[in-house]
């Protein structure tokens, strides 16, 4: 699933638009959509996998024919992603109803792809569960400056997790509309405060003990000015001071305080032979700070997948306390800024912590001490325990995690033991004895 393998492919596809424009749909779903999808790992080959024209039973009958949806992509006989493809040459606005129908009937899809071959978005259900958002929460051009390909890994079939992709859009989704509420109430270089913000000043705690009318606003409005640009003067000068500091504190810092920093601080890994070539997935844009996933971190939940979709235990059940049955097991990943969580069903239902990207890269395993020491390979060393995992082992790219695979197996099995014990002690609280 290399980043470059999509870049090849993005290239490819611009070279093709001027054959393609003027063909139609199936011309722009041939030679530009079916590419990208074979990049990311699916077999366009396989209608079993990635299905043309799938039969869509809910939908309304037109004129005595049932409607289809363009593309499905299907795992395990179960529909979860739903693509609707439209000509190069149209636009994409206004074309989101049909595939938000095809998505709100379908419980099983998680990701719908609106696109015209070269203009990609990508919706889900940030708000109602299985009602598709109104608006894409990633949207890649190819021919853009800014592509925004790279994103688009997320969605590749080694590591496709519905839960993750939920999880990233809603962050996504509420950290834009956030930036955007502050940006327009505290950005006063060129207005005044509002009376929203006012208010809500005013009405804080010891603040201002009156009745606030539209006199006392205009009597305010100014004096908060004033304190919010001396407050955001106070912030940039103390988040610059911090910046020199940690600059020159770096360029003091001995060799070996310099790796321990590095676990701290993700760099490139001392251990491997050349840095990531990869940039983070994420970055920190338009003043929107957003939780960096790498191609490494991907690259290792693809490992810890295939290992758990190969094992006995794919398939399996796991106890959910909070509905007091048994649940499928499903495995997903939540990154984080120390860590890539590997976990069952839920984030807190941890199974491996990840730590990739760094001078000192760790895999930490959710097993115990006297289980885990017998497990770890000959030549590899496991690290001392820390707040993130007690059990950790130092590793050098996301490819040892095949050589921990027993550690892999033991990590799985213990979260589910975890819950069973949750369960048991449920029915015996309740007076129920299996």
């Amino acid at each position: 699933m290399p980043f470059d393998e999509i870049k090849t492919v993005c290239e490819q596809i611009l070279n093709r638009v001027p054959a393609v424009r003027g063909r139609g749909e199936q011309a722009t779903k041939q030679s530009l959509v079916l590419p990208m999808l074979s990049a990311l790992g699916y077999d366009i080959w396989n209608p079993a996998e990635v299905c043309p024209e799938y039969d869509a039973d809910f939908a309304i009958r037109k004129a005595g024919q049932k409607e289809k949806v363009d593309i499905a992509v299907v795992f395990d006989g179960i529909p979860r992603i739903y693509i609707e493809t439209k000509p190069i040459d149209d636009s994409l606005d206004g074309n989101e109803g049909q595939l938000s129908r095809y998505f709100n009937a379908t419980r099983s899809v998680t990701l719908g792809i609106l696109t015209n071959g070269v203009e990609w978005r990508f919706f889900t259900d940030t708000g109602n569960p299985n009602v598709m958002d109104a608006q894409p929460f990633h949207v890649a051009i190819l021919d853009s400056a800014d592509q925004g390909t790279d994103v688009m890994m997320r969605f590749a079939k080694p590591v496709f997790s519905a839960e993750a992709i939920r999880d990233y859009a809603t962050e996504l989704r509420y950290t834009a509309q956030i930036a955007a509420f502050l940006r327009q109430e505290l950005d006063l270089k060129d207005k005044e405060p509002s009376d929203y913000l006012l208010r809500w000043v005013l009405k804080a705690e010891q603040m201002y003990g009156g009745v606030v009318n539209s006199n006392v606003l205009d009597r305010f409005r100014p004096i908060a000015k004033d304190a919010l640009t001396r407050v955001i003067r106070e912030i940039v000068r103390r988040s610059i001071t911090a910046m020199e500091q940690e600059a020159a504190k770096r360029i003091s810092m001995p060799a070996a305080q310099d790796q321990e920093a590095g676990e701290a601080q993700p760099e490139a890994s001392s251990l491997t032979d050349k840095p990531p070539a990869t940039p983070p997935i994420d970055s920190v844009d338009d003043g929107k700070v957003r939780i960096v996933t790498t191609e490494r971190e991907l690259r290792a939940y693809a490992l810890v997948k295939a290992h758990f979709d190969k094992s006995a235990l794919a398939g399996s059940k796991i106890f959910d306390p909070s509905t007091m049955k048994p649940a499928p097991i499903v495995l997903s990943y939540k990154d984080t800024t120390g860590y890539l969580g590997v976990f069952f069903n839920k984030p807190s239902w941890w199974v491996m912590r990840v730590y990739i990207d760094g001078r000192r890269n760790w895999v930490g395993f959710n097993v115990d001490t006297d289980v885990g020491l017998p497990l770890i390979p000959e030549g590899m060393v496991r690290l001392e325990p820390h707040p993130f995992a007690d059990f950790r082992v130092q590793v050098s790219s996301p490819d040892d995690i095949d050589k921990l695979c027993k550690l892999v197996l033991a990590a799985f099995e213990k979260t589910i033991a975890d819950r069973t014990r949750g369960r048991d002690h449920a029915e015996h609280d309740k007076g129920v004895h299996p």
